[in-house]
């Protein structure tokens, strides 16, 4: 079979297109005809070698797919062959989703709705798990609540927002101005501001009306958390998803911080991966009834998939990048 694996960590020119033998599922697990993966900046730090996978190398990249099952291994009830599936959290303590054929634990595997393509269920996975367990199961958002969605036009923010809104709460994003931030109000963001401002607390404050944020959805704490802080509501919920750098406090913030009683959390979708399958089963309700939808910005075959990575890095990309297997 096709698949993309690395010999060695570095940058997107070490993954490469070979033909490996299709593995067999173990008990416990699935083989799956991948026929769509989506490309996440996840896949890139684990070929970084920021988060290194214990089978170690070489390895197959990639942690989401849609597909269809294949073959399972001894005591599997849960699927049969024939059943569309999506999953997310594969490819660090499994084999990665860059290949025609992957096993994955069935815990991990939700079903596919027929009314969703596979495209759209490899692109929803990981950007709608991460938004659901961080804002609902993480930051515990509430109806009539105030939720900052940084990044509402990537690929996990464009979901958040999406959740956030089905959960009733008032949302304000942040995205460049332009395509991004029109495409965060289509999909129901009350405002947007820029990023970029040099006054983003007070922009926030704004598009508030003044009112205190209760959740903030953070995929870059480093650049965003002395704002985030400045207009958090006593009790309210940072969701830290990620960072580029050093998280550091600035002037008297920690004291506001404390007297606001802000709760700072953490969370990796790749650290709970037994969580997955049930969110990711209400999503594709959701997607299958149109509640939720997933953007996608590109799409590469397999053999394209250094191309994918850095497009998933790229500034300006508007939801997810799909690598297609059948291309």
């Amino acid at each position: 079979m096709r698949a993309v694996r690395y010999h060695e960590h570095g940058d997107e020119s070490v993954l490469t297109p070979e033909t490996v033998d299709r593995p067999d599922p173990a008990p416990g697990e699935a083989l799956v005809k991948v026929e769509a993966a989506s490309v996440n900046p996840i896949d890139t730090y684990v070929r970084e070698g920021h988060v290194a996978p214990p089978s170690g190398l070489p390895h197959v990249g990639g942690s989401d797919l849609a597909g269809v099952v294949e073959a399972v291994g001894d005591g599997v009830t849960a699927v049969a062959p024939g059943d569309r599936v999506f999953a997310t959290g594969l490819g660090l303590f499994s084999p990665g989703t860059y290949a025609e054929y992957t096993v994955a634990p069935v815990e991990q595997l939700a079903p596919l709705p027929e009314a969703v393509s596979f495209r759209d269920g490899a692109a929803a996975a990981m950007a709608f798990a991460t938004a659901w367990r961080a804002l609902v199961t993480r930051g515990d958002l509430r109806l009539g609540d105030v939720a900052l969605i940084h990044g509402a036009s990537g690929g996990v923010g464009h979901a958040a927002v999406q959740v956030a809104v089905a959960a009733g709460a008032t949302v304000v994003g942040t995205a460049r101005d332009g395509d991004p931030a029109a495409f965060a109000r289509e999909l129901g963001a009350d405002a947007v501001v820029d990023y970029r401002s040099e006054d983003l607390e007070g922009d926030v404050a704004a598009a508030t009306d003044g009112r205190a944020v209760d959740v903030v959805f953070e995929p870059q704490a480093d650049a965003h958390l002395s704002a985030n802080l400045a207009r958090l509501a006593r009790g309210g919920r940072i969701v830290v998803i990620g960072e580029n750098g050093p998280i550091t406090l600035d002037g008297g913030l920690p004291m506001a911080a404390k007297k606001a009683d802000a709760d700072l959390r953490f969370m990796s979708v790749m650290a709970s991966p037994g969580d997955q399958a049930p969110i990711l089963e209400r999503v594709g309700e959701r997607l299958a009834d149109g509640t939720f939808t997933v953007a996608i910005d590109s799409v590469f075959g397999l053999e394209a998939a250094a191309e994918a990575q850095a497009e998933v890095l790229s500034p300006g990309t508007i939801g997810k990048v799909v690598l297609d297997t059948s291309r």
